[in-house]
């Protein structure tokens, strides 16, 4: 599959949305985690905080992935990627991680973060291959524990991990 990178605008909503959910599915199969999938897709607020990176397939122009970035605490917070279901394992994933840290370093950023879980796959053990690494609580902002201590109201800390790569 070719597919590009591109801004994402508001005329993206709809489908950034539904694949939110629909990567949400994936937890389906793991009991600790199938709640997951049951949430609903994130709201038109949670894109609007963010610079959207979209994966454009140049076959269908659809959109078959996402990355959600935003700053916080002068960082680059990776909000949230995701990527169509049928187009996993295409290398879509590593393509918007690489744009997003191109945009870290267009803002001279000196790190990205990200929270995510421990486990599955595709979670924490896909962004430790891609060269991140656990984060030191020393380098926590504000911004980033109160992400943190938010997510902390749904997930138990336990199975969630701060990871961060620097630039």
């Amino acid at each position: 599959m070719n597919f590009h990178i591109r801004p994402a605008d508001g005329r993206d909503l709809e489908q950034l949305r539904f694949i939110s959910a629909q990567a949400r599915e994936r937890y389906r199969v793991l009991p600790e985690l199938a709640h997951i999938a049951d949430a609903p897709p994130l709201p038109p607020s949670r894109f609007a905080a963010c610079r959207v990176a979209a994966a454009v397939d140049d076959a269908g122009k659809a959109i078959v992935g996402f990355a959600a970035m935003r700053t916080l605490d002068a960082l680059l917070y990776l909000d949230n990627i995701s990527v169509e279901a049928g187009s996993s394992g295409r290398g879509i994933g590593k393509a918007l991680l690489d744009e997003v840290r191109s945009h870290a370093a267009s803002l001279n950023a000196l790190a990205v973060t990200l929270t995510t879980f421990k486990e599955p796959v595709w979670n924490g053990p896909w962004f430790r291959r891609h060269g991140f690494q656990p984060m030191p609580m020393d380098c926590i902002g504000e911004g980033l524990q109160g992400v943190m201590d938010h997510q902390a109201r749904t997930f138990d800390p336990a199975t969630r991990e701060t990871l961060w790569q620097l630039l």
